[in-house]
């Protein structure tokens, strides 16, 4: 009758240290919060990790739907917010163009804006959300942004290379007469 019930305490204690061995390979699995692409891990294999611990093992960057940050001055700003108050408030439409000049095919929108104007340069933060589902966007990528912002009937259409800013962010052009009087 001992020997039985040494071999039940021998039987429950090894499903323990099996429970406990199975614990422990939980701990092995690091699972990002969310989803992603992970670029260059900053542990190797086999190093040793704990809890709570300063060094991030990786970043993990998402990709899908991804946000794109824009400057513009603060004067523009300032007529982007009065059309859309104008307009009630809708969502605008942002356009990218990638650094190579092909126009990114999918549409984003403006999410938000920064609440403070840097005062060394007069521009402020734009936000947009652009989807991204074969990850063509990536982040630190130099593209250029349209907003619609509307159609001045008045406006004359300039090249972007003409166009100069000045320290305060307001965009500057000169008109040239090439033709001499005479």
């Amino acid at each position: 009758m001992a020997t039985a019930r040494q071999a039940d305490a021998d039987v429950i204690a090894t499903k323990a240290a099996v429970e406990t061995a199975r614990i422990n390979l939980a701990y092995t699995k690091v699972t990002s919060p969310i989803s992603g692409r992970i670029g260059k891990s900053s542990v190797t294999e086999g190093a040793l990790v704990t809890n709570g611990q300063s060094d991030a093992l990786a970043t993990v960057q998402q990709l899908d739907p991804i946000y794109v940050d824009v400057t513009e001055s603060s004067n523009d700003f300032m007529r982007l917010k009065q059309e859309s108050l104008q307009r009630g408030g809708d969502t605008k439409s942002v356009e990218l163009v990638m650094e190579n000049g092909q126009a990114y095919p999918l549409k984003g929108s403006l999410q938000f804006s920064d609440v403070t104007v840097d005062e060394s340069t007069g521009s402020i933060t734009l936000r947009a959300i652009f989807p991204n589902p074969q990850h063509v966007l990536l982040p630190g990528m130099f593209v250029r942004a349209r907003i619609d912002e509307g159609v001045d009937p008045q406006a004359i259409l300039v090249p972007q290379q003409g166009v100069t800013r000045t320290p305060r962010g307001d965009a500057s052009v000169m008109l040239v007469n090439d033709k001499k009087p005479g």
